[in-house]
Parts: C-alpha cells; sequence; structure tokens
C-alpha cells in the first residue's frame, strides 16, 4: 500500500511584505489552485481579470476591492466569490491582512 503524504502550513508564520503582496501556492491540481496571500497596507492596484472562478476567504483583516464599477468591503471570516472574467482589484488592505484563494477551472455557482 502506498504511504500517504501529509502537509501542515501554518499560513500565520507567514511573513507580512513591506509593500505590495506576496502570493504563495499551497495545494495545485488541473482543476483547483489554492493560495494564501499575505497584504501589506499598500496593495499593487493591479487589474484582474481572469478566464476562472475566484472564491476569496478573508482570514485576518480588511480588504476594499473594485469589482466591476463597485467597491466592495469585505472582513475577517467573509467569503467573496468572483465569477470568471469579472474586472477586480484589491484598493486597500490592512497591513497584514491573510486571505485564502481557491481558483477552478469549472464554475463554482
Amino acid at each position: 500500500m502506498k504511504e500517504k503524504n501529509f502537509s501542515i502550513q501554518n499560513i500565520f508564520s507567514k511573513p507580512t511584505p513591506q509593500n505590495g503582496e506576496l502570493f504563495e501556492t499551497l495545494l495545485k491540481s488541473d482543476e483547483v489552485t489554492i493560495e494564501v496571500i499575505i497584504s501589506s497596507d499598500s496593495p499593487e492596484p493591479t487589474l484582474y481579470n481572469q478566464p476562472y472562478d475566484e472564491a476569496v476567504l478573508l482570514i485576518s483583516g480588511k480588504a476594499t476591492l473594485m469589482i466591476e464599477d463597485r467597491e466592495i468591503i469585505i472582513n475577517s471570516g467573509d467569503l467573496l466569490h468572483i465569477p470568471a472574467n469579472t474586472p477586480h482589484r484589491v484598493l486597500k488592505t490592512e497591513k497584514g491582512t491573510k486571505w485564502l484563494a481557491i481558483h477552478t477551472k469549472g464554475a463554482l455557482c
């Protein structure tokens, strides 16, 4: 019988960047990518428009996003679904904000 490999990672031990955001892939398959994002208090205003659905769980902190033409504030514990091909960007974050992002090739909803 093949031995199973287990992996434990503590996202609270990840360093907070001085500027921008730190992206680290935790798990990845052909269909799903799960990553942790750690934000400084000055995120890059990158416009994302991905060809896949994304769900983000704000684990700690607070963030303000622009999704299409709508400003949305999310707090610790909030889960946000962003459908594929939806333009969005991060406007503001508290220093040390931690996110769990789940990207899927198939639709989540």
